[in-house]
């Protein structure tokens, strides 16, 4: 009989265990427990460099700082025999310019410029472009959208209307059109320029800004866990911290200090100056070749991108539990939208967000786009090659998911666009799915108000704590049973 009743308890315990388990893997694998081995480079890149100013296809692949126009689709299209019901949009403010940290520090490459030496391996126009190079923005700059922003969500706005004139038949009606922003200037100034092109005036007042309470946009309840779009969070996640101080890091920094002839090597802070001036110029100016882009080979620029995906995984994507916690109010409210119409009832014709990265990579990370099989790691670089969270192409200035529900003869119809791109979705990884099936897929994890909200993150610095303590308790209390 005790035989019996301990194998019914040690029967009962063994889930909560696997499920402690679990607990335990997810948070040691995003604190950065896991001991992963430091790997030599696979293959010493070479230090034969060309002259950027004659480079046919220029690498443009810059992380959150892409121009919009390099990764942007064209696939939003209606159907035959379907009429757009609504468009349900969140979108990115445009291009902007740096901190006033950022600016301050970007002055320094001035001191650069003369430093480097008959040894360079820079071509003469290269060389020249550099000394010629000339950063003169004050701290009045800080944050601002940049006019490339605004024709960025200029163009957004024309096409839209353009490719659904079903929607935008009307001037602006409150009922008809929902508007919400951000309260930082840059994505008030984004909306503003979104909403002058769709309707051909200015707003007759101010767009709503987003309340602290409004869990879809406001996601400042979760920012311990970082604030992506923000150049002053120097919190550095242990997996990012751990790639710029390896071997393929190192590799950049000592590539571009032999390029400019140094008999030192430089800083990586001073490197990664450069990439951001890059990087920067090359948003604001689209069709320049900016000066210090040319100190980088390809190799340098794909390593550079991968730290910062790196950052956003851990930050806002799939390396954070709560990444995709973040992203469920503002999913349900997509969710919610059509479905109301979908049921016949009544709803408004347009629905816009402008916000920020963290924003634009919650959405992402609730609907499962861009998740690949395999973490990032700081050691993995060379097996991430083809991984589909490139933050180039997921969140460039102004990227934006936009969702469509059609009527198509007597049923429904939805598509989800990245940036322009049709996402496949559901079982059946179709572009324009059947309502239904979307609503499916999602339903079970939007339709909790319990979980669907961000107040676990109030507690999530505990949390690990916690769970440690409940995974002793509940070894502890399986150990005993198994004694016994």
């Amino acid at each position: 009989m005790a035989a019996t009743v301990r194998r019914q308890q040690l029967s009962a315990t063994v889930p909560l265990l696997l499920w402690a388990i679990t607990v335990v893997t997810t948070f040691a694998l995003t604190a950065g427990w896991q001991q992963g081995e430091t790997t030599a480079l696979h293959q010493q890149p070479s230090h034969d460099h060309v002259c950027y100013r004659t480079v046919q296809n220029p690498y443009v692949y810059f992380g959150s700082k892409t121009t919009y126009g390099a990764v942007a689709g064209n696939d939003l299209q209606t159907p035959a025999d379907c009429r757009p019901m609504q468009v349900w949009m969140v979108s990115r403010h445009g291009t902007r310019y740096p901190s006033q940290e950022m600016i301050e520090n970007l002055k320094k490459l001035h001191d650069f410029k003369t430093m480097i030496t008959t040894e360079s391996m820079l071509c003469p126009e290269d060389i020249a472009t550099i000394r010629n190079w000339k950063f003169n923005l004050t701290s009045s700059f800080h944050y601002m959208l940049h006019r490339q922003g605004i024709e960025e969500l200029k163009s957004l706005a024309l096409r839209l209307k353009r490719l659904l004139p079903q929607i935008f038949n009307s001037t602006f009606d409150k009922n008809k059109y929902k508007f919400l922003t951000s309260h930082k200037k840059r994505a008030q100034d984004s909306a503003t320029a979104f909403y002058q092109t769709l309707f051909n005036q200015n707003p007759d007042k101010d767009l709503p800004i987003v309340q602290t309470s409004d869990d879809r946009f406001y996601l400042y309840k979760c920012k311990q866990i970082g604030d992506a779009d923000d150049e002053k969070n120097d919190n550095k996640i242990q997996e990012v911290k751990k790639f710029e101080d390896g071997p393929h890091m190192r590799s950049v920094v000592s590539r571009v200090s032999m390029v400019m002839g140094l008999k030192q090597n430089l800083s990586y802070e001073n490197v990664s100056l450069m990439w951001e001036s890059c990087k920067y110029d090359k948003a604001w100016f689209v069709q320049t070749r900016p000066a210090w882009c040319s100190v980088f080979t390809q190799a340098d620029l794909e390593i550079l991108e991968y730290a910062e995906d790196l950052k956003y995984y851990y930050s806002n994507g799939y390396g954070n539990p709560m990444g995709e916690i973040m992203g469920c109010p503002i999913v349900k409210d997509l969710m919610d939208n059509f479905r109301n119409l979908s049921m016949s009832k009544t709803g408004p014709q347009g629905v816009f967000y402008f916000g920020h990265t963290p924003n634009i990579l919650s959405v992402v990370t609730r609907l499962g786009i861009g998740k690949d099989s395999t973490r990032l790691l700081s050691t993995n670089f060379e097996q991430m090659k083809n991984r589909k969270w490139r933050t180039s192409y997921i969140d460039p200035f102004a990227s934006n998911i936009i969702a469509v529900l059609y009527k198509c003869k007597d049923t429904y119809k939805a598509m989800i666009l990245l940036n322009e791109h049709a996402v496949p979705m559901g079982r059946d990884q179709c572009r324009l799915c059947p309502w239904k099936s979307i609503e499916d897929q999602f339903n079970p994890i939007t339709s909790s108000n319990l979980s669907c909200n961000l107040n676990i993150c109030k507690n999530s610095a505990s949390f690990t704590s916690m769970s440690l303590v409940l995974v002793i308790v509940i070894i502890t209390y399986t150990s005993n049973i198994l004694v016994k």
